[in-house]
């Protein structure tokens, strides 16, 4: 076991590690408050539910926005820079938040939130593409995923028994979480930004900024299989809570329960599963991924009991530690270097388009049709991902795919 965890300390640099860790640190402080965001909202503030989901719109939509800019800045500023811009805020706001004592100044804090949260996401992506070579990278964005999770498995037990005393001090010890990461971020890491562009790239690459990427065709393809994906995984981790309940009487501590067989499968198999599919061409790992997300779905379909709903998530589940850390891998290998953060930037708007018209998708299907026809019909879009990465495979130039694959 300790030769196995050296090996694994070498295969990566100094710097990606201390990235690690400041992760594992920020995501415990993070898993403090969010899970419990609604219930303060609701409760402590005596918001209404439906100000509660503008509330949670304004986020989501302020998200879009710091995605975008993220990326933008994160190329010309630098991956440190920005990091430890959005990480210094936002432990500045998450302190305002434990102040805010109305819909008007909690909405405010949630807007500067979104914006200021979503920069960082981008500049740590392309930071682990300029420091880890191409064939480890889905290795390094499954460390990533594990650690996140790992963080959010801590974090609610913690805020949990904070928030039962003062929801003060919770949000004051998720800035504090996040102060420590910002310290991390100033004084251990270095810039890693490339300082100029390759030769045999320059003469390929459009002048830096979003039209480039936009007008990458292949790219945005992809984005969009992405953004079908994550319309599946909007069901399972919003609409599937309400149709468990209202159709079959299993209440929140069974849902619960799922989420935690989803959080526990990633941090125990992200990495072996993504070390054993290490050398597999990754477009054809994410069309299995979008497979395997599809089939979860359809399987809500047929599930009734506790067990069954288990069943579907883990299947789901498995689709999820294929497509994501390869998603990620595969856009830094389409971006050039000099356009890593705007393709990062590009990937998380994806992920937040899917979840922000995923809910209303499955909305509207089971109120107009059926609330059991929303499986099938939402499973769908993960073939059609399927279709469409194998479809990039197939017709993606041979530089390309040797650059991919």
């Amino acid at each position: 076991m300790r030769q196995r965890l050296s090996t694994l300390r070498a295969d990566f640099p100094r710097q990606f590690w201390i990235l690690f860790g400041g992760t594992l640190v920020n995501a415990i402080g993070n898993g403090m408050v969010f899970p419990f965001l609604t219930l303060y909202l609701h409760q402590r503030l005596n918001i209404t539910m439906t100000y509660v989901g503008v509330i949670l719109a304004f986020w989501s939509s302020s998200a879009l926005v710091g995605q975008v800019v993220g990326g933008s800045l994160t190329d010309r500023f630098g991956r440190k820079r920005l990091m430890v811009f959005s990480l210094g805020v936002n432990a500045g706001v998450l302190v305002a938040f434990g102040f805010a004592d109305s819909f008007l100044l909690a909405a405010s804090v949630v807007i500067l939130a979104g914006v200021v949260g979503a920069l960082f996401q981008p500049a740590r992506d392309a930071m682990v593409a300029d420091l880890v070579e191409p064939a480890k990278r889905p290795q390094a964005y499954g460390l990533l995923r594990v650690v996140a999770n790992l963080g959010i498995a801590i974090g609610p037990a913690l805020g949990g028994f904070l928030a039962s005393r003062s929801y003060l001090i919770t949000f004051l010890s998720n800035a504090s979480a996040t102060f420590i990461f910002f310290l991390i971020a100033l004084f251990l890491m270095r810039e890693t930004k490339p300082q100029s562009v390759p030769a045999e790239r320059a003469s390929d690459t459009a002048p830096g900024n979003l039209l480039t990427v936009l007008s990458d065709t292949r790219f945005i393809a992809f984005c969009a299989g992405i953004t079908l994906t994550t319309i599946l995984a909007a069901q399972m981790m919003t609409v599937l809570p309400i149709y468990m309940k209202d159709q079959f009487g299993l209440g929140e501590s069974f849902y619960g329960w799922v989420m935690t067989t989803n959080a526990g499968m990633v941090v125990l198999l992200q990495f072996p599963i993504t070390r054993a599919t290490e050398r597999a061409p990754r477009l054809f790992l994410t069309a299995a991924g979008a497979m395997l997300y599809a089939l979860g779905v359809f399987s809500i379909a047929f599930s009734s009991a506790f067990p069954h709903f288990i069943l579907a998530m883990v299947v789901y589940t498995f689709g999820e530690m294929i497509l994501i850390p390869t998603a990620t891998a595969v856009t830094a290998d389409l971006a050039p270097a000099e356009l890593r953060g705007r393709y990062m930037g590009m990937l998380g708007l994806t992920w937040s388009v899917g979840f922000g018209i995923g809910p209303i998708i499955g909305g509207l299907i089971s109120e107009h049709i059926a609330p059991v026809a929303l499986w099938p019909l939402t499973a769908t879009a993960g073939l059609l991902a399927a279709i469409l990465f194998l479809g990039l495979a197939r017709f993606t130039s041979a530089r390309a795919v040797r650059t991919i694959a």
